[in-house]
């Protein structure tokens, strides 16, 4: 493991004071001890002080005498100091060593530390980005289904509104089909009211025209035959007969027809059709009957009007019974009509 700056610096430190105590201690080593008087040993010097004089003279020259050295026991000392220092050196060493290595195993303690911290702070960060990471993920995927659901019943209420837009339109289509169908019945019953009311109304008219036309058939039929007798002579007469008094054919009193004037003249009058407005209008009307009952030669003098009606109840009648063979003159017959109301 590497050092530090400090330690390097603190290091650095001891070093240099351990040599600076070398210097120290060597340069008491060059001093002169003090001998040992009468101890044995084997020699011994003394230090003599120079002479003191007069401060003021001059200084007498005289060479330094040169110290007397015991060189085995100075060298005895020096290799036991030598010894001495090299072994607090050593010890130094060895306690710089070992705090060396308790600062190394501090650091690596340290460093083992901050790296377990480091590793947890990292796993509580990968822990905490997983979480948090895993919250996101929650969130988006609670996201989602909410939107998925918010779609959902968005859809589920358009289909709703889509759903209740065909009931609606369903419900409005069979109204109006409800209504058609019953503006369709009303307007048949309408027709079918109009039609019963119109052929009631027709039957009614009819029956009343019926009921009319008989009452006024039975009118004339009452009015003819009451009138009968004043009508003869009028109506009917020969070619040689009396137009003004109404002698000749048909007069109930002779001349062989065997009656039958009477027979023409009814026939006549059941299909002649007048009305007021033809009353008192007299016309002439000349007709030819054939042996078999037909009529040809039909010929009116007067009001238009009364000669169309009457030519019309001839051809109405059709063919009129045989003349009598006893009655030449029948054959041709001369009829004054005049319409009485």
């Amino acid at each position: 493991m590497k050092i530090n700056m400090k330690v390097g610096f603190i290091i650095a430190v001891l070093l240099h004071a351990i040599l600076l105590g070398v210097l120290l201690i060597r340069v008491n080593l060059d001093k002169p001890t003090r001998p040992n008087m009468g101890q044995g040993d084997i020699m011994h010097a003394t230090f003599v002080p120079p002479a003191k004089g007069n401060p003021n003279g001059k200084a007498q020259q005289k060479k330094a005498a040169p110290p007397v050295v015991d060189t085995a026991a100075e060298e005895a000392a020096k290799e036991a100091q030598k010894q001495e220092m090299q072994k607090e050196i050593e010890q130094k060493l060895e306690q710089q060593r070992q705090a060396q290595i308790q600062e190394q195993q501090r650091q690596q303690k340290i460093a083992q530390e901050k790296k377990i911290k480091e590793e947890k702070a990292l796993a509580l960060k990968k822990k905490q980005e997983e979480e948090k990471k895993k919250a996101e993920e929650e969130k988006k995927r609670l996201e989602e289904q909410k939107k998925l659901e918010e779609q959902k019943k968005l859809e589920e209420k358009k289909k709703l509104e889509e759903q209740k837009k065909l009931e609606e339109k369903k419900k409005l289509e069979e109204k109006k089909k409800a209504e058609a169908e019953a503006k369709k019945k009303a307007e048949e019953a309408k027709k079918k009211a109009e039609a019963e009311a119109k052929k009631k109304a027709e039957a009614e008219a009819a029956k009343r025209k019926a009921e009319a036309d008989a009452k006024a058939k039975a009118a004339a039929e009452a009015k003819a035959k009451a009138a009968a007798d004043s009508l003869e002579d009028d109506i009917l007469g020969t070619e040689d007969g009396d137009e003004q008094n109404g002698q000749g054919l048909g007069s109930a009193g002779g001349g062989g027809d065997g009656g039958y004037g009477d027979k023409v003249r009814g026939l006549i009058e059941q299909n002649w059709r007048i009305d007021p407005s033809m009353n008192g209008k007299k016309v002439v009307v000349s007709i030819t009957v054939g042996k078999d009952g037909t009529v040809t030669g039909e010929n009116c003098e007067g009001d238009a009007k009364v000669c169309e009606s009457a030519i019309s109840a001839i051809k109405l009648v059709g063919m009129f019974p045989r003349p009598p063979a006893t009655c030449p003159q029948c054959s041709n017959i001369k009829i004054s009509m005049t319409p009485k109301l």
